[in-house]
């Protein structure tokens, strides 16, 4: 939760401070690319978490890989500045709420649909199309297959969340008839 909270914070701060920079999405990008590459086990990882490494190498390779993003001296500094404050741990959080608040004011959405098995392209754009409606927004559509579903689909977007699979509604009578007994 933590982390979250402090996502959010920097987020926001960042957003404000890029409001009129045109390198804002390559910024978004660049940062949910670095944080992804520190959640996993590696080089890049253990220079930016190992004690033994100075601040000033971290610090180059941080500004390096801003600026081959193209995601402008706002990120360096501000990839500097969670250095300093010993938060990069928190850069996938701040990516995160960062890439919301460019959707929100973009007017996306972003949807998060789970299914069974893989869909395809005529299904995808269906189902875009019916969220899109239902939404009112753009929808970018972030796909996820997971074969427990069985079928049907899970939507999360935010706070919403429908669960219209099978394995969903099979729970759901599991509760009752256990509840009913």
């Amino acid at each position: 939760m933590e982390g979250l909270v402090l996502g959010r914070r920097y987020a926001k701060a960042l957003f404000e401070l890029t409001k009129d920079d045109p390198n804002r999405t390559a910024l978004g990008t660049m940062l949910t690319e670095l944080g992804a590459a520190l959640d996993q086990k590696g080089p890049f990882s253990d220079l930016a978490f190992n004690p033994r490494y100075p601040v000033g190498a971290k610090q180059a390779v941080l500004s390096q890989l801003a600026q081959q993003a193209g995601a402008g001296p706002v990120a360096v500094k501000f990839l500097g500045l969670l250095l300093k404050k010993n938060r990069l741990h928190a850069l996938s959080a701040v990516a995160a709420a960062y890439q919301t608040l460019l959707d929100e004011a973009a007017g996306r959405q972003r949807v998060t649909v789970t299914t069974a098995k893989p869909l395809d392209g005529q299904e995808q754009d269906a189902l875009k199309r019916r969220l899109e409606s239902t939404t009112g927004r753009t929808v970018v559509l972030d796909l996820a297959v997971n074969p427990d579903v069985i079928g049907g689909l899970i939507v999360r977007s935010g706070s919403l969340y429908y669960d219209g699979s099978v394995k969903g509604q099979l729970d759901r009578l599991h509760q009752r008839l256990s509840s009913s007994a």
